[in-house]
């Protein structure tokens, strides 16, 4: 296979799969009246019970401050989450953590994504799905550079 088809089965395997993962976020995930960011955070502070900071939350989603402000203020709305010594001028000056409603719904959503990962990777061995995260993560980082 020649550098160019490489290219093409790369791009399409990427676009493929992203199309994929999305489709299956808002099937699992429309019940819950969530996009895939809301769960993205949710998530994020699932496993950070001390909280983050809208700057932390936004890198670990990988999402820009903007989007990070409208999806926060949207869970917070809905009872999802909570800030933590807000400050008094601006708002997410403070930790943003899950809410007793929020921590059971990020529980649930965890549970989710845990059953369907199983299920994709279940044909493969552990060592296969470790050496695929280890090039792909190498494979992000030299594109991160280009």
């Amino acid at each position: 296979m020649d550098e160019i088809e490489r290219f093409y089965e790369f791009t399409g395997l990427v676009s493929s799969s992203y199309k994929q993962l999305r489709r299956a976020q808002e099937k699992y995930t429309k019940e819950f009246g969530l996009r895939s960011v809301h769960v993205s955070c949710l998530l994020r502070l699932l496993d950070a019970p001390e909280g983050l900071s809208a700057t932390e939350l936004s890198a670990r989603c990988g999402v820009d401050r903007a989007q990070i402000s409208r999806v926060t203020a949207e869970l917070e709305h809905w009872g999802l989450i909570c800030e933590t010594d807000p400050g008094v001028k601006r708002r997410y000056r403070g930790s943003l953590i899950l809410t007793e409603r929020g921590r059971a719904e990020a529980e649930e959503l965890s549970g989710i994504v845990v059953e369907k990962l199983a299920a994709v990777s279940s044909s493969l061995d552990g060592e296969k799905v470790a050496t695929f995260y280890e090039v792909f993560r190498e494979i992000v980082s030299k594109l991160e550079d280009i």
